[in-house]
This record gives structure tokens, C-alpha cells and sequence, in this order.
């Protein structure tokens, strides 16, 4: 009995006890297991609650074993304890004025369905009798009216985005339902703040740590982007994981002596950076151009690619991640749509400059609207320094700085090709877990040294303070789509779980909040998104009671064209009420000559009527 209780505190305590960063690592990697375990579970088709219970009984037992056991390095100073108190409480502030976006019609609503639906169908592809009406008329390929799925060939839905977040959203919501999908985003945040005040630290002095980590609290893009189940989100928190942990391996000398020292942490410190970023290589396109960049500093580093991979890395690191490029493999061929969007993704910049934004104005319109974006957003500044720092510590050649900014350098091509729609803050989406970040430490970094004055540092660094209230405190309370769940669960009570319910873009008055999704996922209604008239004669309604209509009163002219409106016998009205901004409009003409400003919060009321269809004799 001694012995095996010998053997269970030698698995708790290593030989020497884990000093903080360690200890920080293991906390992050229990997450980080998390989601490799979802993302595991989801390509099985075994996504069961029970599995994400019993790892979480086996990791928090373990952890607190950890964390017990190493009670004398939990000893921090009263700074850990300030940086913790104001990522709970920046964290606790950002979630209140959250609301989960479930809505269909953008990445977000589309990325929130596909989790949902795999919690309740434990498995990536699901059907529903509407969506088989429509699967007849366009076949397989992409499901037009199920903005973000595609049709397999059996005529099921599948989702068309990159896995690893809808997995991780999916575990969430599986274990606390739709408030489980702001946690997850509350979590990778948490991770985020920790890892990004960390490598400040380990490379500043600590007050110029401390003012990059306000900084990055109060800037305006990660609050906003918070509020949206984007993957975006997933990536600000394990990229700078995985930038932390690297960092430190790369302050480790290896030799085969070492390699064989059971209490090297070393290679640790690397496999946990590997696993990190591998991961989001299920999530984005980016990852991949991350890891090759890791991958080229540790043959610079090493030089003998053999020496790295038999000394360095070891035969167990290697076999750990040989599973893991063959998962990716296999998850490439399960989601096959997420495999053309990397590819591209990866060519699209070579192949043209066009579609993303407006070009009139010449090859370096983008690139100065881009910028003029930045500078309403008080963005504008932290580039520029940031930018002028890495010269700088480029010329010194001061490598071992450079190795954060050399790990997300791949990120800055959206400062040339952005790929994604003009309209703001959207298009931020593209900057906030890489050039946005990484662009504050080394404006810090570069003004820590550049005033000898401590003052002259503080009062810089402050008006940064201050210029990010500015944007970040009229935005702070903003959470889209906010009361209008509980109006469609209402709109809902109007339709049986056997009618089929044909939804408009525009019903509730925002055609990136469209109501069919949350209607069917959530509330049980054959609802479906609808845009063309003339499928509804191509539709065999025979296995539905009713079929209704939802209309909005200003968009009756599309059902006038085509003439179904004389079918269409209205039964009772409706009334939605939401908020969202006022994204401004990017017109290809006039975009760079138009001053750009900041979005108002714009309330929405929309009036509309519920339609019975009447089919012609």
C-alpha cells in the first residue's frame, strides 16, 4: 500500500518542483486537452457529454494533485494577483454585456449552429425533413439556404468551416448550453491575457509589462470581437500560448547529455507550443504558416535537421506529433470544404488583389483604407511603433526579442489582402489575434527604450491609455442582437413542429441575424431561410401540415415578382425589436474618398405578417 502511494505522489511531484511558468502550462493544457479531445471526438462522430464529464473529473483531480504538491510555487507577488484580478474582471465585464451569436447569415451564426448541432446529434452531419425538400432541388454541394453548411450526398448537412472551434464551442455548450458559448470565448481570453502578459514580462521590465497588458485590455478590437463566436477568438489565446511556451524553450540549451535528464523541461516547454499551434491548424488557415515558421527557427537554431529531430524533439515528441499530422489528414478529408478554404486561402493573394476591397484608387488604395480604419479605431499608432520596433531590433539583429513578431509575421499579408468584406469593425476580425497584439508589444518595448525618462514613458503610454477608453467605453455595453431570442422563441409559438416555415432574409429587419437557424435548432420548427419563389413549386409539401411565410411588410416585392404573393394569405402580424450597428457602407467607387467613421448603434424595428401559403388548384 506505501509503495503504491509512493507511486501516486511521485506522479504529482516531478523530482524537482515546477516553478510558476510551468505551473502555468499545465493549467493551460488541461484546456488545451479539452479541445483535442473535442476536436477527437467530433471527427469520430462520438460527441457524448459523458466523455467531456469524466476528462473533466480525471483533469481537475489531477491538477489540484499538481497544484498541491507545488503549494510553495504558488507564492506570487502582488502583481500576478493585480493581472489576475483585472483579466476576471475585464473577462466578467466583457460576458455580461454578451449575447450568444446564434443568429444565421454570418460566420458567427453559422459557426454557433454547427456546434449546437453536434452537441445534439453527436455527430458533424444532421438532417431535418425541410432541409430534404430543399436537397432536391440543388443536390450536393453548397446548401444555399443553410448559409455555412453544405449537402453531402445522402443529402445531410455538414458544416463548411474548419473544425477545431466548432468542436471546442460544441464541448461548451454540451456542458452549460448556449452560456456555455460565451465561456468558451471567456476562456481562451483568460489564456490570452496570461500568455501575452508573460512574454511582455519575460522580455520588459515590469511596469512596461503592466502597461502593454492595459493596453491590450482596454483596446476596443478584442472587447468587440469577445462578443462573437468567431475562431478568431480561439486563436488569440492558444497562438499566444504557443508564442509563451516557445519562447521559453528557446532560452533552453540542448545537447544529448540534457536530452537524456528526466527533469529537462525543455523539450516540455516546446511540445506544449507544438500542440498549441498544431491545434489551430484545425481552426485556421494561419496556423500553418505559424508552424512553419517555428519550424524554420529551430533549423536555424540547430542547423543538423537529424540532431533536431532525434536530440532535440526525441523519438516520443515525434510519434506524438506524427498523430497529430495524420489526424489533420483525416480531418481533411472528413471536412472536405474546410481543405478548399485553406487552399484558398493559401493562393488567393497570388492570384488576384481584387474582391476583398474596393481597388479604384490603385494598388495602394486597400492599403491606406486599411490604415484609416486602424486610425479611427486608435489602432493606427500601435502599428506603426510596432513595426518601427521590429526594424529596429532587426538591425540589431536582437533575435531572441524577434521571436514572437517572426511567429505571427506570416499574419501581416492581410495588410496588403485582408480577404474579407470592407465593411467595419468586421474587417478587424483579420487583425485582432496576430498583428494587433503583437504590434502593442513592441510599440511598448520600442518606447520602454527609447525614453531614458520613466515619466516621458508613463505620459506616452498613458494618452495610449486614454485614446483606448475613447473608442473602447461607447462600445463596452453594445452586445448585438441582444432580447431578440426571446421575440423569436415568441414568433416560434405561431408554428407546429410539423408546419414548414419559409423565413425571409430580411424578417428581422438584419440580413446577418436571420431567424431560421435558432427557430429550427433551438425551438424544434421546420424553418428554412428563403430566397427564391420559384422553389416552392419544386417542393413536395405533402409531408407538412401547414406551410407559412415570414415576411417583413417593406420586402413584399420579391413574392410580387414571382408571383406567389396571390398565394399568400396573411394570418397574423409580427413585431421584432433589436440593435446592432450601423456598419457603414463601402462603395467601389467612393470608399477611399469618404471619411471613415465610427458605427452608431442603430435600433431595428421590423414589421412583418405570417403568411399561410395557399396552394393553386
Amino acid at each position: 500500500m506505501k509503495e503504491k502511494l509512493s507511486l501516486l505522489k511521485s506522479f504529482f511531484r516531478p523530482a524537482r518542483q515546477l516553478n510558476k511558468y510551468q505551473l502555468f502550462t499545465l493549467f493551460v493544457l488541461f484546456w488545451l486537452g479539452l479541445a483535442w479531445l473535442a476536436l477527437v471526438m467530433a471527427l469520430l462522430g462520438i460527441f457524448y457529454v459523458s466523455l467531456l464529464l469524466i476528462y473533466f473529473a480525471c483533469g481537475i483531480f489531477l491538477t489540484a494533485g499538481v497544484l498541491w504538491l507545488n503549494r510553495p510555487a504558488l507564492q506570487c507577488n502582488r502583481r500576478f494577483f493585480l493581472i489576475l484580478a483585472i483579466s476576471l474582471i475585464s473577462i466578467g465585464i466583457f460576458s455580461f454585456y454578451s449575447t450568444p451569436t446564434i443568429f444565421s447569415g454570418r460566420d458567427q451564426g453559422s459557426l454557433s449552429e454547427a456546434a449546437i448541432r453536434l452537441a445534439q446529434n453527436n455527430k458533424l452531419e444532421f438532417s431535418f425533413p425541410a432541409e430534404k425538400q430543399f436537397f432536391r432541388i440543388y443536390g450536393p454541394g453548397t446548401a444555399l439556404n443553410f448559409p455555412g453548411f453544405n449537402y453531402t450526398a445522402d443529402g445531410s448537412l455538414i458544416t463548411q468551416f474548419p473544425l477545431e472551434y466548432i468542436s471546442w464551442l460544441a464541448a461548451f455548450y454540451a456542458l452549460f448550453g448556449l452560456s456555455g458559448l460565451i465561456l468558451a470565448n471567456a476562456v481562451t481570453f483568460f489564456i490570452f491575457l496570461f500568455s501575452f502578459y508573460l512574454t511582455a514580462r519575460y522580455f520588459l521590465r515590469s511596469s512596461s509589462a503592466l502597461m502593454a497588458f492595459l493596453l491590450v485590455v482596454t483596446s476596443f478590437i478584442f472587447s468587440w470581437f469577445f462578443k462573437f463566436t468567431l475562431s478568431e477568438n480561439l486563436a488569440l489565446g492558444f497562438l499566444w500560448f504557443g508564442i509563451f511556451e516557445f519562447v521559453l524553450f528557446t532560452q533552453h540549451k540542448i545537447n544529448v547529455a540534457e536530452s537524456e535528464n528526466k527533469n529537462f523541461h525543455g523539450r516540455f516547454y516546446l511540445l506544449a507550443s507544438l500542440l498549441s499551434l498544431g491545434l489551430l491548424a484545425f481552426a485556421r488557415v494561419e496556423a500553418l504558416a505559424f508552424l512553419a515558421v517555428v519550424v524554420g527557427i529551430l533549423l536555424v537554431k540547430y542547423k543538423d535537421w537529424k540532431y533536431l529531430l532525434f536530440v532535440v524533439i526525441g523519438k516520443k515528441m515525434l510519434l506524438v506529433l506524427g498523430a497529430v499530422v495524420l489526424m489533420y489528414f483525416f480531418n481533411l478529408a472528413i471536412d472536405a470544404q474546410a481543405y478548399r478554404s485553406i487552399i484558398k486561402g493559401l493562393i488567393g493573394p497570388f492570384l488576384s488583389l481584387k474582391g476583398s476591397l474596393p481597388v479604384s484608387g490603385g494598388f495602394f488604395a486597400p492599403i491606406l483604407y486599411i490604415f484609416r480604419v486602424f486610425a479611427a479605431y486608435g489602432l493606427l499608432l500601435y502599428i506603426l511603433l510596432g513595426i518601427i520596433g521590429f526594424l529596429y531590433l532587426l538591425r540589431r539583429k536582437k533575435f531572441e526579442i524577434l521571436v514572437p513578431f517572426l511567429i505571427v509575421l506570416p499574419n501581416f499579408i492581410y495588410l496588403l489582402y485582408p480577404s474579407i468584406s470592407a465593411d467595419h469593425p468586421w474587417m478587424l476580425r483579420r487583425f485582432v489575434f496576430g498583428i494587433v497584439p503583437i504590434c502593442i508589444f513592441y510599440a511598448v518595448w520600442f518606447l520602454d527604450r527609447f525614453f531614458r525618462r520613466r515619466a516621458y514613458f508613463y505620459l506616452i503610454t498613458g494618452a495610449f491609455l486614454v485614446l483606448n477608453l475613447v473608442v473602447f467605453l461607447p462600445y463596452l455595453a453594445v452586445s448585438p442582437d441582444r432580447n431578440l431570442l426571446p421575440q423569436v422563441q415568441a414568433l416560434g409559438n405561431n408554428f407546429s413542429g410539423n408546419d414548414l416555415v419559409l423565413v425571409d432574409r430580411l424578417a428581422t429587419g438584419d440580413g446577418w441575424s436571420m431567424l431560421a437557424g435558432p427557430l429550427n435548432f433551438l425551438y424544434g420548427k421546420q424553418a428554412v431561410y428563403f430566397f427564391n419563389p420559384n422553389d416552392l413549386a419544386k417542393l413536395d409539401l405533402s409531408g407538412f401540415q401547414k406551410v407559412y411565410l415570414i415576411v417583413p411588410d417593406n420586402d413584399l416585392d420579391l413574392y410580387q415578382a414571382g408571383g406567389l404573393l396571390a398565394h399568400m394569405q396573411p394570418v397574423n402580424d409580427y413585431e421584432l425589436t433589436t440593435a446592432n450597428l450601423d456598419a457603414p457602407a463601402v462603395s467601389k467607387t467612393d470608399a477611399y474618398a469618404a471619411p471613415v467613421t465610427l458605427p452608431a448603434l442603430q435600433n431595428i424595428v421590423t414589421d412583418g405578417k405570417i403568411y399561410l401559403y395557399l396552394e393553386s388548384n
